[in-house]
């Protein structure tokens, strides 16, 4: 069977794997799938299992549309779960481990979410919202009610932060719940003002039980600046209540603790410096019992992600982040050099050690395909997938794999890219550029099977497809990411301009007349300098794009990023603020532009996109707004994602089609 492009549509058959589990027998890996559902208009996910030594997949859950955070009760006749199926709030269940009928076991009126088991398997700890000073389910149901029947839709504000990405926090913190799995009653551990844990995008726990029960370690960020701290720290408390007691030494962002088996030491990840969120994560151990704290791998120039102790606790796993590509690695927990189990052209993640030691099981996506389970020996080797939930779709389509190059960048930098080649590939011709810049900016384009930023679809068209991670990229070396402070506009913007003069002189299949740039966040300030700047590229798309950057800090939500970026306040360093502000540039904007924003964007403010369409049309320069009110910074809703394609390809077509 010939293969063909990707198209939209194929997206929407596919699905993506992701927080595999293993069973305590060591039998089961149980994880989720998380597909779109246009008609629903949302994303759809349910729990499914497959055998440790390979079989076929089975759907554990079909009922609601979000199922998610399975885990295996100690004896592994259960598996707990978040589940949205009972009146569309998130709660806690638990089903058979062989299969059956789920129960429901919290109730709690703001949901809760993200179990973890108790080592006697009676007990659950969660996370769930809360009021503080509300000490009881009883008084937030009848605050809830009180708003409901007055009707009302205002908000009294009187500090920050009341909203958070693409949230209002209506005066809720998150809180840790005990939860009693046969009746359900839930006690908050953590009351007070304070959110534990802070919200976190990673899906992992910020919270742990010791295998004794006695005890809770949890990140909490304890400080009345919240909207300009990163400093979450690690806390204990008695597993019945009390006064938390700090444990973690450094004041920048610690995260994701985890007991060793034998319950001695508290794995963890941390940041040196306070108020910036991209600093390296360090491996560190917690001794219990005298508090000391330890560096793991020391001179290890990658930032480690959440980790995981084998079972002897001899040892410790995690992924990292390496040149375009994301590598599962283990060290000894002693300390050590850490050394690299996987190798591919790829993004591994989520990994987790079989009960005997032996097996590591992980997810893994490439940029021809998304997340699938995966095993390997957990000394490295014997890879294989335990699933292949999108073989029939991807064997229609014809796509490459990813091209790497190497250049030197502004200040004799070594800059990494990417290049993607259209479907039918013909060295001969000259194809169109479209040249896709990456947020954050510490951030990285990587071998991956992006849901909104797709290569595959970009490239689709007939188009070749540029990604490069200039300074600020992560997975580099800390130094790299460190250098994109002060740079926005001047070394980061010379990366990126030699960069592509690069592709064009050194790829003769590339069509320097025919050329298109986009980006979104950081990548959409991008190309709003750029806007400013020159005038080569055809047609350009800024995504949720910074314009404005003084009022971008008046008016986002964490702080402590812009703060970072241009060392202090708008009143305290004007001119840094005012140094690579594209709305100082409005004038020298000649070339047609797609503006996209979300209304409940609250990190590039819905402003930002107004005030950009707003300056090029006042300029008469060939623009178009698309404009998403129930969007935040990222399009998630299926149909919304349809559209988004249909329009940012589109745009770029109507340019560089002829």
């Amino acid at each position: 069977m010939a293969r063909r492009p990707i198209r939209f549509e194929d997206m929407l058959r596919m699905a993506r794997a992701g927080s595999p589990r293993i069973s305590p027998d060591g039998r089961q890996v149980v994880f989720t799938a998380t597909r779109p559902e246009r008609e629903a208009n949302r994303n759809q996910t349910h729990l499914y299992r497959v055998p440790l030594d390979g079989g076929g997949p089975e759907q554990l859950t079909r009922r609601g549309g979000a199922n998610t955070d399975p885990t295996f009760s100690p004896d592994g006749q259960w598996i707990a779960f978040t589940s949205d199926r009972a009146d569309e709030v998130n709660q806690i269940w638990v089903m058979p481990a062989d299969g059956g009928e789920a129960r429901q076991v919290t109730r709690l009126r703001l949901g809760a979410k993200r179990p973890v088991w108790f080592p006697d398997g009676k007990r659950l700890l969660v996370t769930s919202p809360s009021y503080p000073g509300l000490a009881t389910e009883e008084l937030i149901i009848k605050r809830e009610d009180e708003r409901k029947e007055s009707g009302a839709t205002h908000r009294v504000i009187d500090s920050l932060m009341f909203r958070h990405w693409d949230r209002w926090t209506e005066g809720k913190v998150d809180h840790l719940f005990v939860i009693d799995v046969e009746t359900g009653a839930g006690r908050d551990l953590t009351p007070g003002p304070y959110p534990a844990p802070p919200l976190s995008l990673t899906g992992v726990p910020d919270y742990a039980v010791s295998p004794d029960g006695k005890e809770v370690c949890f990140v909490s960020l304890r400080d009345d600046r919240q909207a300009l701290s990163t400093n979450t720290n690690l806390w204990t408390v008695s597993s019945e209540g009390g006064e938390p007691k700090r444990v973690s030494h450094w004041n920048g962002c610690n995260a994701f603790p985890v007991y060793s088996p034998d319950g001695e030491r508290i794995a963890y990840c941390a940041m040196r410096r306070a108020g910036y969120e991209a600093d390296k994560r360090e491996l560190l151990i917690l001794d219990r019992a005298t508090g000391d704290v330890r560096e793991v791998a020391e001179g290890f120039d990658l930032s480690v992600g959440p980790p995981v102790w084998s079972p002897d606790g001899k040892r410790l796993y995690f992924g990292a982040e390496a040149k375009a590509r994301r590598h599962l690695f283990t060290v000894e927990a002693k300390g050590g050099e850490p050394e690299a189990l996987t190798s591919a052209d790829g993004v591994d993640g989520s990994p987790v050690v079989s009960p005997d030691g032996k097996v590591l099981v992980f997810t893994r996506e490439t940029m021809t395909g998304p997340p699938e389970v995966f095993r390997a020996s957990s000394k490295g080797g014997k890879e294989r997938p335990l699933t292949a939930l999108n073989e029939a779709v991807l064997a229609e389509l014809d796509m490459a794999e990813g091209t790497e190059f190497w250049f030197e960048g502004a200040q004799e930098a070594r800059i990494h890219g990417i290049l993607l080649k259209p479907p039918g590939f013909d060295p001969k011709k000259k194809y169109p550029v479209v040249f896709l810049i990456h947020g954050g900016p510490q951030s990285a384009f990587t071998y991956d099977f992006h849901e909104r930023w797709n290569t595959q679809l970009f490239a689709a068209p007939g188009h070749v497809v540029v990604m490069m991670n200039p300074r600020g990229s992560t997975g580099y070396g800390q130094e790299f990411t460190d250098a994109i402070r002060g740079q926005w506009g001047s070394a980061c913007y010379e990366d990126l301009t030699r960069g592509f003069d690069h592709v064009l002189a050194t790829f003769e299949f590339t069509d320097p007349e025919r050329t298109a740039a986009a980006g979104a966040s950081f990548g959409g300030f991008m190309v709003n300098w750029i806007a400013g700047k020159t005038d080569r590229f055809r047609c350009l798309v800024s995504h949720d794009g910074i314009v404005n950057t003084e009022m971008m800090d008046y008016a986002t939500d964490e702080l402590w990023f812009t703060e970072w970026e241009f060392e202090g306040a708008p009143w305290e360093n004007p001119e840094a603020y005012l140094r690579f502000s594209p709305h100082l540039h409005v004038k020298d904007m000649k070339t047609p532009m797609l503006v996209i924003q979300g209304e409940q964007d609250f990190r590039c403010v819905v402003t930002e996109g107004l005030t950009l369409f707003t300056a090029l049309q006042r300029r008469g320069v060939p623009s178009r707004l698309l404009y998403f009110p129930d969007e935040g910074h990222w399009v998630l809703k299926p149909r919304n994602r349809e559209v988004w394609y249909e329009t940012v390809l589109g745009w770029i077509g109507k340019y560089l089609s002829a």
